[in-house]
């Protein structure tokens, strides 16, 4: 069976007049499975953030150290705090297990119930009621399939307009709809996210009276990429990684000008520049047969790692730079291999050129640790 990709998008919003969101969310990412875990603290602002960064934290490591999810609940059940006035716990509990064959399995604690979306349809995630540490949760499983999408949102995003724009606030159904019309095959999850929140914090008519956060996961088979930066230390080798790279399947990448007269000369295509100026801060791109993207090295991935950064402003830009082009190519991967070369390249030992010139290392732990924070799997081959 292929294995399927969790592609996770998020997008929050804060009760008016505080700047610290009172909903946390954690996801981690291990070869058994992406593991999601929201909490919606009580009330709001900074307590409200420690209470739910400490419910998600500890089911989270929990869950990555392999304890099974009845223990994990069980802990929580029994160690979060309850509201003496009003009889509830200090934090809610949503967990999404799901495997890379797509099973998934949701916990729901005090919280909106989990919304599917399949075959255009938007449904109830199936579960039923349990009993844990005298506390009612809401547990079930499922197989999920390509195409399959999964949003969970906090209590502010159901109570959107309450006792303004809509009487009696948005309620499930009424996300249930907008989910509706947001989700097609070609729509991705931050954009989704993004939308059911723009959608809230509009029914709130911009004073949000809740912490609001949307959480959607799609599933899709994974997008791979390969990246090519820097001539081994080896030269002898060079023919071996070209091999490497053509063979690969998924998006190619070259970046460096000496790298890329390697692969075009191994590969025997021409390597063709495009001087049309798309950014005076970027050096021009570059052609060549079978590469999806050829650009200049470390200036461009130093670029590139800060358009990642900004993904908002990277998703809506119509720019057509090195760095812009790479950057897009790199946000819609999932698993990203880089061969970087370690030879030395006499043309970034020049002290008057910029810091980052000479610090490549430092460059690709950045776009590596970047790229990590938003769900990616990088591995970096130095050769």
């Amino acid at each position: 069976m292929q294995r399927l990709h969790a592609e996770v998008g998020l997008a929050q919003l804060s009760k008016v007049g505080e700047e610290l969101c009172g909903d946390n969310v954690d996801i981690v990412r291990t070869p058994a499975a992406t593991i999601i875990v929201m909490s919606d603290g009580l009330g709001s602002g900074v307590k409200a953030n420690i209470l739910a960064t400490l419910t998600t934290k500890i089911a989270t490591v929990m869950l990555k150290r392999g304890i099974p999810l009845a223990d994990v609940v069980n802990t929580i059940a029994e160690t979060l705090p309850v509201c003496r006035q009003r009889k509830i716990a200090y934090s809610t509990l949503h967990i999404i297990k799901i495997a890379p064959n797509g099973q998934a399995t949701v916990v729901e604690f005090d919280c909106p119930e989990t919304f599917l979306v399949r075959n255009g349809k938007v449904l109830k995630f199936p579960t039923h009621e349990k009993l844990v540490s005298g506390k009612t949760i809401r547990e079930g499983e499922l197989w999920l399939q390509p195409q399959d999408i999964l949003v969970a949102v906090t209590d502010g995003v159901l109570h959107a307009g309450i006792g303004g724009l809509l009487k009696l606030g948005w309620g499930w159904k009424g996300v249930a709809g907008q989910i509706e019309r947001e989700c097609d095959e070609t729509s991705d999850a931050e954009i989704i996210g993004q939308h059911l929140i723009n959608c809230c914090e509009g029914y709130y008519v911009g004073r949000p009276g809740d912490d609001s956060t949307a959480l959607v996961i799609k599933m899709r088979y994974p997008q791979q990429l390969t990246l090519f930066t820097g001539p081994p230390a080896d030269a002898g080798r060079d023919e071996e990684y070209v091999t490497r790279l053509l063979a690969e399947t998924g998006k190619k990448v070259v970046a460096g000008g000496t790298t890329a007269q390697i692969v075009s000369k191994i590969s025997n295509c021409p390597l063709t520049v495009d001087l049309t100026c798309q950014d005076p801060q970027i050096p021009p791109i570059g052609y060549i047969d079978g590469i999806d993207l050829v650009t200049e090295g470390v200036l461009t991935l130093h670029a590139a790692a800060d358009r990642l950064t900004m993904t908002k402003n990277l998703r809506s830009t119509h720019k057509k730079d090195g760095a812009t082009l790479l950057a897009k190519l790199l946000l819609a991967a999932d698993k990203i291999k880089i061969f970087a070369g370690l030879a030395v390249n006499p043309a970034h030992q020049n002290p008057g050129f910029p810091l980052q010139m000479n610090i490549k290392s430092q460059v690709l732990k950045k776009l590596k640790a970047v790229l990590e924070a938003k769900g990616k799997e990088v591995v970096i081959e130095w050769i």
